[in-house]
């Protein structure tokens, strides 16, 4: 029997041992719901994301906290505060949505502009929400802890197959008249000519004779003319597998991306297989408070165009290998000012041996400086210094300087927009010859709806001529619209379009090409492994010399095993 005594002290010591858990529960809310995992990536448990208790997959509270003004969507901060829009505030600065003189006690870990743990002494924050900066003219990638791509195991094997149709498999010409064949008769035996010869005629007495000459043997000879390229179509089979890898911390952010494949095409001139792979990854480290550091790379092996890419071609006759690569360094010095340092490589290399002429390296060197005006806005100038070197033709290499002023709009929880604009100059390195051109990048990201996302990037300027007397001014503009109709059903809609302008100095010619590429498709999530997919697309390339003109239809319906 326990004496009044000893249960005094029970009933103290329990007290004492629940007070801390009520008091964590009332700081950290309610546990989320464990849902069913989304067709899509959302997060859920199955995919990744939170899990049943409060933690998620990545050690970050599941919490959200409610919306500030000024942050991203559904109250998801920046990555990086106080260097782009939409950026949090932070506790006691200006601009911010803190009560000025705010304070946090000593050792309790406040959120830092790269997301520091939370503590109870603060309010409960969003998932941590990460920014790849993306390539030169490329807009930067988003992500957010326990969302989308993150919402996925960490280790994933996928494997698919599907079937299409190409009605253009050469890129022929749409109007390749050629030119007819040629006839002409050519001599075998020599004719003789009509002569005179004398004689003695019927009265006895000298006279002229005329003997008439003899025809040569002719044959004809056809000499053939060019013939228009015929347009070759082709059923083909499309085969990929691939490994991804996510992980994601509060300081730090990894995905890496195998993928390889083959296009066996059942009636095509020729080699009939065509090889694809591509690897890509981005790294991500929050080194201090106030320091970040990013890498993205990209290497593919291209058998078709992709006019996403930046720096690819709009046409291409052979394999080439496309490698890219950007390192950043961002430091925040105030709330407001920050300044970001890069360097970036690009490469290409052709398999063909006519266009290995074309194989070429370049270099850019970058310096940001940004100021955050105000939650919505942010101002920055820019200077890029580049260098791109040719192995076959050393006449082609150039240097090139950027200077660049810009704004960043977070014009509401659902819109914002980049532009960069001002001069690049190009100078050859052999002839030090130089030309000046404006040069402009933007990009813009619309949610439209819950479901509806809308987003376009472009850029204006300077590309890489065909020779060391010309000058390329292209324009490329992408857009791309991704519409959920249900937890298991997406379709997306993507265009892009690259106008070129190339001028010779030396003859003054001008001539443009015109490249349109779009694709709709469709993704539906029969369960945790299988999805089935379909998608067509439509390029068209005109211009001034319609000689070159084509058009081209794919339509590809297949589906995808996740391991």
């Amino acid at each position: 029997m326990i004496s009044p005594r000893h249960g005094c002290v029970l009933l103290v010591l329990a007290s004492c041992l629940l007070e801390p858990a009520v008091a964590q529960e009332g700081a950290g809310g309610a546990a989320p719901k464990a849902g069913a995992s989304s067709a899509f990536g959302s997060a859920a448990t199955q995919g990744g994301g939170t899990a049943p208790g409060g933690s998620s997959a990545f050690g970050a509270p599941s919490t959200t906290a409610p919306a500030v003004p000024g942050t991203g969507p559904a109250g998801q901060t920046s990555s990086f505060p106080g260097t782009g829009p939409g950026s949090a505030p932070e506790a006691g600065r200006p601009g911010t949505g803190a009560p000025a003189g705010s304070r946090t006690p000593p050792g309790t870990g406040a959120a830092s502009a790269f997301g520091e743990r939370e503590t109870a002494t603060t309010a409960p924050t969003s998932e941590p929400s990460y920014t790849i900066p993306g390539a030169y003219g490329r807009p930067a990638q988003q992500f957010t802890a326990g969302q989308g791509r993150l919402a996925r195991p960490r280790f994933r094997y996928t494997g698919s197959v599907s079937f299409g149709y190409d009605d253009n498999i050469l890129q022929a010409p749409s109007n390749s008249e050629g030119s007819p064949d040629i006839v002409i008769e050519v001599a075998e035996t020599p004719g003789t000519a009509p002569r005179a010869e004398a004689g003695i005629g019927p009265d006895g007495l000298p006279t002229t004779v005329v003997v008439g000459g003899t025809a040569g043997d002719t044959r004809r000879v056809v000499i053939p003319g060019v013939r228009g390229q015929e347009r070759v179509g082709s059923f083909l089979t499309r085969s990929n597998v691939g490994f991804d890898v996510q992980f994601a911390s509060r300081k730090t952010l990894f995905t890496f991306d195998l993928k390889t494949g083959a296009d066996w095409y059942w009636d095509r001139p020729g080699k009939d297989v065509d090889y694809t792979g591509s690897l890509a990854l981005m790294y991500l480290r929050r080194l201090t408070p106030r320091l970040q550091f990013t890498a993205n790379g990209n290497v593919s092996y291209q058998t078709q165009p992709d006019l996403s890419q930046a720096n690819t071609l709009t046409r291409q006759t052979g394999d080439l290998l496309n490698m890219s690569a950007k390192l950043d360094l961002t430091y925040r010095f105030t709330p407001r000012l920050s300044t970001v340092g890069s360097v970036s490589y690009g490469g290409l290399r052709f398999q063909e041996t006519l266009e290995q002429l074309g194989n070429n390296d370049s270099v850019i060197f970058g310096g940001e400086v940004r100021y955050l005006f105000s939650p919505h806005l942010t101002m920055l100038g820019e200077v890029r210094y580049s260098s791109t070197a040719y192995s076959g033709t050393p006449a082609r290499d150039s240097h090139s300087l950027f200077g660049l002023l810009g704004v960043e709009l977070s014009l509401s929880r659902r819109l914002s927009t980049t532009l960069r604009a001002g001069l690049a100059q190009r100078t050859f390195d052999e002839s030090g010859t130089s030309a000046t051109s404006p040069y402009a990048e933007t990009t813009l990201n619309y949610q439209l709806a819950k479901a509806t996302l809308i987003h376009f990037n472009g850029r204006f300027g300077f590309e890489e001529p065909p020779d060391a007397q010309s000058k390329l001014i292209s324009l490329r503009a992408g857009m791309s619209l991704v519409q959920s109709f249900s937890p298991r059903l997406r379709g997306t809609l993507g265009a892009n379009f690259v106008r070129q302008t190339t001028k010779n100095d030396v003859t003054d010619d001008e001539t443009t090409r015109n490249t349109v590429d779009s694709t709709i498709g469709f993704e539906y999530n029969v369960n945790r492994h299988w999805t089935l997919n379909a998608n067509y697309s439509y390029t068209r390339e005109y211009g001034s010399v319609s000689a070159r003109d084509y058009y081209r239809n794919r339509i590809f319906a297949g589906a995808e095993y996740d391991f």
